[in-house]
């Protein structure tokens, strides 16, 4: 069946952690929306086969091991969402790239190797309009660059506006599990 499906990278449970924290202390609040899920999106793609990407996605896991991810700073993706932006090191610019040289075509504007437009983030706080100045002092103060690390490759079908669900997760370098 097509979809609109994105392919995602997760971090380690660390980081996932602090990518958390990160996010309550940019919304103000203890608790977070039960749709967030800290990963940087290698790519959406839309109309897709899902049993072809998914095989894909498969045989890409098993070729790259785990890799460093190191977040040094965080900032406005759009005037209406706070991410924390890794640096290109470690494999990740790599890595896209060497996904993108199958399904590109289905890729949207922001993740394909043709549009250009491509950067990794982890979106931590989407605001009812432009992200306030609260929020973004909230989020300075609660930030420290860290390091961690890419451990899992992760399908996920976009049902709509923040409804998502994940279909798929592979351990980079290993076989699936179930």
């Amino acid at each position: 069946m097509r979809k609109d499906l994105c392919v995602l990278w997760e971090p380690d449970a660390d980081s996932a952690a602090r990518l958390e924290a990160l996010a309550r202390a940019a919304s103000g609040s203890a608790f977070l929306c039960t749709a967030f899920h800290p990963h940087i999106t290698l790519g959406c793609y839309l109309d897709i086969q899902e049993e072809a990407l998914a095989a894909y996605m498969r045989e890409f896991a098993k070729q790259v091991s785990p890799f460093p991810l190191a977040f040094e700073e965080i900032g406005l993706l759009t005037p209406t969402v706070a991410a924390c932006f890794p640096a290109c090191v470690g494999g990740l610019r790599q890595h896209h790239q060497a996904f993108h040289q199958r399904y590109d075509e289905y890729a949207d504007r922001w993740t394909s190797l043709s549009g250009g437009l491509y950067t990794p983030h982890v979106s931590l706080y989407t605001g009812p309009g432009e992200v306030d100045a609260d929020a973004l002092r909230r989020l300075s103060r609660a930030f420290a660059p860290f390091c961690g690390t890419a451990r899992v490759l992760a399908l996920s079908w976009i049902k709509g506006e923040e409804d998502y669900e994940i279909l798929l997760r592979v351990p980079l370098g290993e076989e699936e599990r179930a």
